[in-house]
């Protein structure tokens, strides 16, 4: 989305530099915004070099007189575009002096063609006050092309002494024409107080399109912080900002930035009516897909309701085995287990089946960190109805990482197994750990509050189930070893519910 926006600003600036109406240079519309970039400097380059003998002596000359008289002369022969290619030539403290006895509408007519690259030094040196009094001029013309040109290598001091005189809304419209995308994070921290007032303008002004090509140019931190800050507002203002990317497509720019919220600001963002949408959930789920914006995804969905959840499994279920693995790799390697998971249980029973079939989940690492997150977050209920669907290979894993589990959370678990379907599968992957630590885990069964339906919904009647259960009696505690032996026999195990009976 914002390439085409960037290209308009690009196509500006070089309209400036050839002295030409925008409209006119429609016809490169199609180029990348870099390569404008790269067109526009190598035509300054080239005219600064042709003018650069000539420029080199008449900024000679210019040291022979006083500056008052430097600065007349200046003003009444060369005007303010020869005194611009100048700046470039002339000794910065000498340059500043010049400058200082200039009208700032006359210096602000001068930085229109000012190259910044090759006036370092002397932007460096201008004083507050006389770069506060030429971006008042530029601003009140209206003229944010050139103050985004400046910005971006005029010192912090000089932002902070020049942006007072911009409104909120001024503000914006300087950072959409920065020159140097690397600014937008440095301007955004000079006027960080004022960013709340800068959303409310651009809401009111109906200016989303810029603010989000200036959100793009924004680094992960700054980004946060602005989208935080979005979040805070009325949901007028969310509503507006999402309205206006749906309607300039943005999303690859606002999911990163939503990825990068605090939990508070995301669920807000989350809830509102827009995101309730099945065509535009599956529209953010497909992007995120399609354009390696996966985990920025991620994070969103950990606050999406159930329904919207089953919206973006749905379309997240129309990949291949190959690109879910993929998919799940990348989770992993980022540690996004916790944001993973509730995708993955939104999945329909047949493509959750198919997803725990998938090799990739029965990785020890990855089973593992999947347990965790389950357990850190209690997903439990969701969790345990893939039990059943994960191969016996997957059991001895299952059985170390349970090992690991605090006696709270083995408690949740026990408490979601029989609604989840999953007690005899349970009951072998703990027979599956080392002596001390089934012991444990039966324990803990034996002490639970649902233990009689736990044990009821253990309806197997496969004989080798039946058998290891019977074979681990002696580590069984009752009241569950008596609940056992009765549960057998109703499931045909007579012999084995005698066994377990008689200890």
């Amino acid at each position: 989305m914002t390439a085409p926006h960037h290209t308009t600003v690009e196509l500006i600036k070089l309209a400036r530099v050839l002295n030409r109406d925008p409209a006119d240079l429609d016809f490169l519309a199609t180029l990348p915004p870099t390569a404008l970039r790269e067109f526009r400097d190598q035509i300054t380059d080239l005219t600064a070099r042709r003018e650069a003998r000539r420029m080199q002596r008449v900024g000679a000359a210019a040291k022979l007189v006083p500056a008052p008289i430097a600065a007349k002369i200046t003003e009444a022969a060369f005007g303010p575009v020869l005194a611009a290619a100048l700046a470039g030539s002339v000794d910065p403290a000498r340059a500043v002096a010049i400058a200082s006895a200039l009208s700032p509408s006359f210096l602000a007519d001068g930085t229109l063609t000012l190259d910044p690259r090759r006036a370092v030094e002397l932007i460096a040196q201008v004083p507050g006050p006389m770069a506060a009094a030429v971006a008042s001029e530029l601003i009140s013309r209206g003229d944010y092309l050139t103050m985004g040109n400046l910005a971006g290598s005029v010192p912090d001091s000089v932002l902070r002494a020049a942006l007072p005189h911009a409104a909120d809304l001024d503000i914006l419209q300087v950072g959409y024409y920065l020159e140097e995308t690397s600014a937008a994070d440095r301007l955004l921290t000079i006027v960080t107080d004022r960013v709340p007032g800068v959303i409310r303008a651009t809401h009111d002004a109906d200016e989303w399109p810029k603010a989000i090509t200036l959100l793009a140019l924004l680094g992960p931190t700054e980004r946060s912080k602005l989208a935080n800050v979005v979040a805070a507002q009325d949901d007028e203002v969310i509503d507006g900002l999402l309205a206006a990317v749906e309607e300039v497509d943005a999303w690859d720019t606002l999911l990163p930035v939503a990825a990068g919220m605090a939990p508070e600001p995301l669920q807000r963002l989350a809830q509102r009516p827009a995101m309730q949408n099945p065509t535009l959930l599956t529209k953010i789920a497909d992007l995120a897909l399609t354009q390696n914006l996966w985990l920025s995804l991620l994070p969103l969905a950990t606050h999406l309701s159930p329904t919207q959840l089953h919206t973006v499994a749905a379309r997240v279920a129309t990949e291949p085995d190959d690109s879910l693995t993929t998919l799940i790799e990348q989770a992993h390697t980022e540690n996004h287990w916790p944001t993973l998971l509730p995708v993955a249980l939104a999945l329909s029973t047949p493509d959750r089946k198919r997803l725990a079939a998938l090799p990739v989940m029965h990785r020890p690492a990855y089973l593992t960190a999947a347990i965790e997150a389950t357990a850190t977050h209690n997903l439990w209920p969701e969790a345990l109805t893939v039990l059943n669907d994960l191969p016996a290979a997957t059991h001895d894993t299952l059985a170390t990482a349970i090992n690991t589990l605090t006696d709270n959370n083995f408690r949740e678990a026990l408490e979601a197994a029989p609604t989840a379907d999953c007690t005899t599968t349970l009951i072998q992957i703990v027979l599956r750990q080392d002596v001390s630590a089934r012991l444990r885990s039966l324990t803990l069964l034996n002490e639970s509050d649902n233990l009689e339906l736990f044990v009821a919904t253990i309806t197997t009647q496969d004989p080798a189930i039946w058998q290891s259960i019977s074979e681990a009696r002696e580590g069984i505690p009752e009241p569950l070893r008596t609940l056992l032996a009765t549960q057998a026999t109703q499931c045909g195990r007579t012999e084995l519910g005698i066994d377990l009976t008689t200890g």
